[in-house]
């Protein structure tokens, strides 16, 4: 019985080692790789057969997709134009580099509160020691008889605030300026921010003497001396108060969020449009006053002093748009 059950657990034994190398064998099987038929791409990179080698040609010629650059360009660097004879051939395209974007200004640079807070600095000081003047300088604008009340008695005094507001119409124009240009993609010069600032309250200081100089010439020249000179205080009266609303849309153009400033460039709009007409209604009210004055001399004041610089400001600004 011994002899029976030892050679049973040797069958036994025997049968288990043919299933396990069965097992392995069938294992090794499944975990070989086949043969590829025909043309295989993973053993060598662009392996092409002696029959069908053609030399300089580019091994992506037989794939017949366009292929894309993931991070230059969305173009296909790759294309197949049909020669005459019909075939194919592959012409390889750099990819199109787009042209940059053109220069704008920073609409919020860290030297721009510098400047607001001169401004406000200096609307302070006025407050504070030339209220009484200060106020009818801003009345004045509206109310004609009060503005030839202070041409009439100018001291010290009105002096004084009428120099401070002047500088403040400068500086905060030419940071208007800035920031309209900037919102806009417009660069007239090509200098860092700073120096375009400084450029920009130059020609204002420019534009300013130019029509005083002016003004005074043409006076003398046309004996219309107290005409032109009332008309010039006038002008600059206007140019005061708008320097003040310019510094509070300064501020908020520049600090306000982005959805929002395109209103406030409509409302700036507005309101450089109502100090142009309030100047063309200072002009008039001042040639009607003086009975003397003809209707021609009225139209060519018009057409040179108000509408020939605004021509020549469009002009110059829709050509350096267009080289820009």
């Amino acid at each position: 019985m011994d002899d029976i059950f030892l050679a049973m657990e040797k069958k036994e034994r025997k049968m288990d080692s043919i299933a396990r190398v069965r097992a392995y064998q069938a294992y090794l099987r499944s975990i070989e790789q086949k043969e590829p038929d025909g043309f295989d791409t993973s053993a060598v990179p662009y392996n092409f057969g002696q029959e069908n080698f053609v030399p300089g040609q580019n091994p992506l010629s037989n794939f017949k997709e366009s292929f894309y650059s993931r991070k230059d360009t969305a173009k296909s660097i790759f294309h197949e134009p049909v020669a005459a004879s019909g075939l194919k051939s592959i012409a390889e395209i750099s990819p199109a580099r787009q042209s940059p974007a053109k220069p704008s200004h920073d609409l919020r640079p860290d030297w721009m509160m510098v400047i607001i807070i001169g401004c406000l600095v200096l609307l302070a000081w006025l407050k504070l020691f030339y209220n009484k003047f200060l106020d009818q300088t801003i009345q004045s604008v509206t109310n004609y008889q009060l503005s030839t009340k202070l041409l009439r008695d100018q001291n010290m005094f009105s002096r004084r605030v009428a120099f401070a507001l002047n500088i403040n119409f400068i500086l905060a124009g030419a940071a208007f300026i800035y920031l309209i240009l900037g919102f806009f993609h417009i660069r007239f010069f090509a200098l860092s921010d700073i120096l375009s600032y400084l450029a920009y309250a130059g020609i204002l200081t420019l534009l300013l003497i130019l029509r005083f100089l002016v003004s005074h010439t043409v006076g003398h020249v046309f004996n219309r001396h107290s005409e032109f000179r009332e008309y010039l205080h006038q002008l600059m009266l206007i140019h005061k108060s708008l320097g003040i609303y310019l510094l509070i849309l300064v501020i908020s153009i520049a600090y306000i969020k982005d959805d929002l400033r395109i209103y406030l460039i409509y409302l700036s709009g507005l309101l450089i449009i109502a100090a142009a007409v309030f100047r063309v209604g200072k002009g008039i009210k001042i040639a009607l006053t003086n009975k003397d004055v003809l209707i021609f001399y009225l139209i060519l004041y018009l057409c040179t002093l108000e509408i020939l610089p605004l021509l020549i400001f469009y002009r110059f600004a829709s050509s350096s748009v267009q080289v820009g």
